[in-house]
This record gives structure tokens, C-alpha cells and sequence, in this order.
């Protein structure tokens, strides 16, 4: 008799789970802080050189986005879901440093970035994996397209102390880099009650490919020779690592079949292993990360 009632209790649960699991499509806002740094390693060319021997840091990377999320059921509890985004990128700063041996610091200058925009993409595969009373958790597998251009403008420099400026006017660097991620991870929902849901995303990223590419533009046709580093983009920076990704969402249904939500969302990448090449000279990357983090709001439909 025990046995019986727990396999209608848990029938039901099953039941109650699949009228759960519905089509959704929305909109989502997404507010979000950032921060990009690259470092290289010269020494083994020039020994005198320090080791990272320049740094390169943009942060304060304010951004506001728009995005089209969406999630397909599949067939035996699989899923399909993703989102498009597109945004500006309304400021920041940027820190370029250099080093000598013994990382004494050659030279270090401030800028001013003014945009530009920030675009991702990601789609993931899956399914229900763990079915509980008030919600699933799930497996899948995906990959991301996460593209960021800033600009910065004006140079004061702090190092070596001479007092030199040039105003916000002036263009200094364009810097663009692209991840293309693949993303293994966990997924959950758990329903509190009829209208109010908490949803959870935690993704693993074993393998990223980044290519970054800077324009320093007052390095073009320099009146001094040594700081010549070519045409536009003058660095190309390749390599490969990791990172991980998560966002979480509490939504609430307002209406039949309409959900409003708010949530967080952090997105962090590292590669140790590629070059930097400049006038056709390579040396090794020692270090190119990117992170991006902040809230969300939303609407979605669902049936």
C-alpha cells in the first residue's frame, strides 16, 4: 500500500513537472560592470625587459544591453536555450604599464574609454536530468560567442613624472577581442509557489579561444621610430583557456502565461597559452582575461 501511494505521489509530481516545463521566449536587460586585462612576457627576447613587460588593464567597463532569450522543449525531457544580446559600452578607463627588469616600472599612462558596444550569443543543449516535488535540475552542453570593442581617448602620464597630456579629443587605442567558449554546465528551476519560480544556470568553460586585436594609434607614424608598431590593428594577440559563468533569476508570474524577472549575471574567461605579435615579432601571452558581471531584468512568455 506504501508502495503504491509513493508511486502515485511521485506519477503525479511527474506530471505536475511536464505542465511546468513550457516554451518561453522574452527580453532581458542587462546592466553589467567589466573589466579586461592583458599582460605579455618580452624578457626571453630582451632581457632588460621585465616579466609581465607590459600590462594593459581596462575597468569600470560600464555596459547596458538588450537581449532575445528563449527555451524549446525537446523530446524525452530535452531542451534547447539561448540568448542574442547586443549592447553599449558607455565608460571606463585604461592603464597601460611597462616594465624593466626587476619590474621597474618604466612608464604608465592613464586613459578615458568612451564606448563602444558589447555582443554575445549562446546556445545550449540538454536535458532534465534530477526531478524533484517543486522543480528539475538539468545537464547540457553549449557554446558562446562574447565580442567587446572599447575605445579610449587623451593620455596623462604618470610615469616617468614629466607632466605630459594629451586631451580626451585625441584617439589612442581601439582594443577587440572575441571569446568563443565552450560551456558545460548545470541547470535548475525550483517553484516556490503557483506564480513564483527561481531559475539557476552554472556553467563550466573547459576550453576558450580569444583573439584580441589592438590599435594604438598614436603608434602609427610616430615622430619617434622606436614607438613605430605599424598599421592599424599593430597587435594581435591568439591563445586558449578556461572560465566559468553563472546567472540566476527569480521571476514572477504577473499574468496568464507572462513571467517578469530580476537576476545576476557573471561571466569570467582566462587564457595563459597563445603570442603577441607585433611587426611580425611573437612573444609568449602571459595572461588575457575578461569578466563582465551584473543584474538583469526581464519579460517572458511562455506556453
Amino acid at each position: 500500500m506504501r508502495l503504491a501511494s509513493f508511486i502515485l505521489l511521485f506519477s503525479l509530481s511527474l506530471a505536475a513537472h511536464a505542465q511546468q516545463q513550457r516554451d518561453e521566449l522574452g527580453v532581458r536587460y542587462w546592466y553589467s560592470g567589466g573589466t579586461s586585462t592583458r599582460s605579455h612576457n618580452a624578457q626571453g627576447a630582451n632581457p632588460s625587459l621585465g616579466n609581465p613587460t607590459s600590462v594593459l588593464t581596462y575597468e569600470d567597463l560600464e555596459a547596458h544591453a538588450l537581449e532575445l532569450h528563449g527555451r524549446k522543449r525537446l523530446t524525452n525531457g530535452g531542451f534547447i536555450k539561448g540568448n542574442l544580446g547586443l549592447g553599449n559600452i558607455k565608460g571606463g578607463s585604461f592603464d597601460d604599464e611597462d616594465f624593466n627588469a626587476g619590474q621597474v616600472k618604466k612608464q604608465d599612462t592613464t586613459s578615458t574609454v568612451k564606448g563602444n558596444y558589447v555582443r554575445y550569443a549562446t546556445i545550449d543543449f540538454g536535458g532534465d536530468v534530477w526531478r524533484f516535488r517543486n522543480g528539475s535540475a538539468g545537464l547540457f552542453v553549449g557554446y558562446q560567442y562574447w565580442r567587446e570593442r572599447l575605445d579610449a581617448y587623451g593620455v596623462v602620464f604618470t610615469v616617468p613624472p614629466i607632466g605630459r597630456t594629451d586631451g580626451d579629443s585625441v584617439p589612442v587605442v581601439t582594443n577587440d577581442v572575441t571569446w568563443q567558449s565552450l560551456r558545460v554546465g548545470i541547470t535548475g528551476t525550483a517553484q516556490f509557489d503557483t506564480r513564483t519560480r527561481f531559475l539557476f544556470d552554472g556553467a563550466f568553460v573547459p576550453y576558450a579561444k580569444v583573439s584580441d586585436e589592438d590599435s594604438h594609434w598614436m603608434r602609427v607614424n610616430p615622430p619617434d621610430p622606436d614607438f613605430f608598431l605599424g598599421p592599424a590593428p599593430n597587435i594581435h594577440i591568439k591563445g586558449t583557456g578556461y572560465g566559468f559563468q553563472f546567472e540566476a533569476e527569480l521571476r514572477h508570474e504577473v499574468r496568464r502565461d507572462w513571467e517578469v524577472g530580476a537576476g545576476l549575471r557573471y561571466w569570467w574567461l582566462r587564457a595563459t597559452d597563445g603570442t603577441r605579435t607585433a611587426l611580425g615579432f611573437s612573444v609568449p601571452l602571459s595572461e588575457l582575461t575578461s569578466q563582465r558581471g551584473g543584474f538583469t531584468l526581464s519579460v517572458t512568455h511562455r506556453w
